[in-house]
Parts: structure tokens; C-alpha cells; sequence
């Protein structure tokens, strides 16, 4: 129990002292690991279980919808917005289909969002950097259901 305690305060410092670039890591993470769960859980007929994994990976893809900046981000914005969309429709799929491949697809983009902002949250900690080009999901990661804008991009590059 109390390794419990101390892991979920190292958790607490550590969202506490993150930038708000880490902290959009740390989203990808927790989405992943739900997934990771979801799909457990789903080998293991533990229906439960798989719904609950599965509402916390559309909680927090929600949130990082909700705090994308429509105004100012532009294409991208406009790209992820769709992108989490199908994200979460995909997921919905997945729970009532009872099906794997639906939650495995969903964990390869968002890890491969999750890469992106990481290697962009290293570069933000050096601020004389120049910004560098980021990749985006390769199109073909995207299956042919997903928005045609998501899809089509390939990197973008943000100015800090």
C-alpha cells in the first residue's frame, strides 16, 4: 500500500513540475497505457475492465481536443481535431465490435503523436534552438476511414 502512496506523489510532483509540452507527453502516455489495458482486459472477456480503459482513453484524447487553440493553430489544429474524432470513433468501435485491431491502430497513432511531442518538448528545454521539423503519422498509418486533411499530413513545424 505504500508503494502505492509513493508512486502516485512522485506522479503528482512530477506533473507539477512539468512544462505544458511534457504534460501533453504525459497524456499520450496515460492514453496508451489505457489502451494497453483496454485490450488486456478484452483478451481477458473482462467487459468492466475494457470499458473503463476505454473511457479514460476518450477522456483524455477529449482533453486534448478541447485544448487544442482553433483560433491559432491553424491546419494542424484543424488536422488533429479531425484526427481525434476518429481516434475516438475507432475506440467506440472497438467496444462494440469487441475487437483488438480498432485499439491497436488508435495506440500507433498516438504514439507516433506522442514521439513528435516529445522529441519537440526536448527541443523547447534548449530555447536557443532552432525549431525543427516534426513528423506527423505517416498517411499510411491512418486507415482510409480517417479525414482526408489528417491523412494527408505528413510534419509541421512550430515556432516556440
Amino acid at each position: 500500500m505504500e508503494s502505492k502512496v509513493l508512486a502516485h506523489r512522485y506522479q503528482e510532483t512530477a506533473v507539477r513540475t512539468a512544462s505544458p509540452m511534457q504534460l501533453i507527453v504525459m497524456l499520450y502516455d496515460a492514453a496508451i497505457s489505457s489502451l494497453q489495458e483496454a485490450r488486456e482486459h478484452l483478451r481477458r472477456k473482462n467487459i468492466e475492465g475494457r470499458i473503463r480503459s476505454t473511457n479514460k482513453c476518450v477522456a483524455i484524447i477529449s482533453e486534448l481536443q478541447s485544448s487544442l487553440n482553433m483560433k491559432n493553430g491553424g491546419d494542424i489544429a484543424v488536422s488533429l481535431d479531425r484526427l481525434y474524432n476518429y481516434m475516438k470513433q475507432r475506440i467506440f468501435t472497438a467496444n462494440i465490435q469487441q475487437r483488438s485491431e480498432p485499439l491497436q491502430e488508435i495506440e500507433s497513432l498516438l504514439d507516433n503523436l506522442r514521439s513528435a511531442w516529445r522529441k519537440l518538448a526536448e527541443q523547447s528545454k534548449d530555447t536557443t534552438e532552432e525549431p525543427k521539423q516534426l513528423e506527423l503519422p505517416k498517411p499510411s498509418a491512418v486507415r482510409a476511414a480517417a479525414p482526408v486533411t489528417a491523412a494527408q499530413t505528413k510534419s509541421f513545424n512550430i515556432s516556440i
